[in-house]
């Protein structure tokens, strides 16, 4: 009997698996992994190191579909929003996903090329050595938590009052995914400008 042409399992396969079954509303569990897949657990395990390991392959599959599109010409600014909204992208279309990946250090080379590019530009920029890396933990976090956001229900705030500021407000204010845009288009630019700030202190 001839031999298939391309393996039956791979870290590339059981990633996209296993983000597949996340995003369904499924649990990160190795079993029905295994089943979703129709191999052994064994086999599952010839190619990653248990539950880490599924993250780990996770994280290559998203890290190439997500590359990193920097524009050829622009302000440190431009550039900077670009390498955010490529994070933003990946954290909004896979929040449940994220959440496994929290737990795990970041190794794999195609995400690690993202955060270098970052300080990179912010170096560039003239953030201090001392503030890069708190820097882009703030970037990071913002990018999570505005994707996080995206799972929200429709109306966030249900005041009791009619008569209240609240109520006022929400009847102006966008729902919806173009409220979690505007959300994230916003906080972005305060950031920016915070750095911005920053950078024209003594």
């Amino acid at each position: 009997m001839a031999r298939p042409s391309s393996p039956l399992l791979s870290r590339e396969k059981i990633g996209r698996a296993a983000i597949g079954m996340i995003d369904g509303g499924g649990e990160l569990k190795i079993q029905p992994l295994a089943k979703k897949l129709g191999v052994s657990l064994s086999s599952i395990y010839h190619h990653v190191d248990g539950r880490e390991g599924v993250i780990h392959a996770m994280r290559e599959v998203l890290s190439v579909e997500y590359a990193l599109n920097i524009p050829d010409q622009g302000s440190w600014k431009d550039n900077l929003k670009a390498m955010v909204d490529s994070l933003w992208r990946l954290y909004s279309d896979h929040p449940r996903v994220m959440i496994h990946l929290l737990g795990v250090t970041v190794e794999e080379p195609g995400t690690l090329t993202l955060y270098e590019s970052l300080i990179d530009v912010l170096a560039d920029a003239g953030v201090p050595e001392t503030e890069l890396l708190t820097t882009i933990e703030v970037l990071d976090a913002f990018a999570f938590g505005a994707a996080l956001d995206a799972l929200s229900p429709q109306v966030i705030f249900a005041p009791a009052s009619e008569d209240s500021r609240l109520t006022s407000l929400i009847e102006n204010h966008p729902a919806g995914t173009e409220r979690n845009h505007r959300l994230y288009r916003r906080g972005l630019d305060f950031i920016i400008a915070g750095i911005e700030v920053g950078l024209n202190q003594p």
